[in-house]
């Protein structure tokens, strides 16, 4: 994660869906596609695994969202699993996967807390993914 042509975008699209979905309770989908869009082209030019690696990131990533979002609706939004499938692009299968278990590990102790103190309602995701990344380039992963 030491490319600054990788990490600067990603923490620049995540610290934007992090201020819309705190400010808005939304991720536009032109944010998202143009993360996705970024890093398609990054990754067609400059990759350390075979392309279809950062596929698979994109459909494992956001798939699993989706999934879990038709098996209980209103767990996860739109923005949300495009989000991720901008996130699946930049990272690549096993790393979207790593990243979406710390982000939603985050997003449950902070539900926890939440619903422990009496003012649980939806929380917004996004500051969760800004968080997971953080945690990512700390740890060098």
């Amino acid at each position: 994660m030491n490319n600054l042509l990788e990490s600067i975008p990603l923490i620049i699209l995540l610290g934007v869906a992090t201020y819309t979905d705190l400010q808005y309770r939304i991720i536009p989908d032109w944010l998202s596609g143009i993360g996705i869009g970024y890093f398609l082209i990054f990754r067609l030019i400059h990759s350390e695994q075979p392309f279809y690696y950062y596929f698979l990131g994109v459909l494992i990533g956001s798939g699993l969202l989706y999934v879990f979002a038709v098996i209980k609706p209103d767990s996860f939004g739109g923005g949300d699993i495009k989000l991720m499938a901008a996130v699946g692009m930049a990272l690549g299968w096993q790393q979207a996967m790593l990243f979406l278990m710390i982000m939603l590990t985050f997003a449950c102790l902070f539900a926890i807390i939440f619903k422990w103190a009496g003012e649980m309602e939806k929380l917004p995701l996004a500051p969760f993914y800004l968080m997971a990344y953080f945690l990512f380039i700390i740890g060098g992963i």
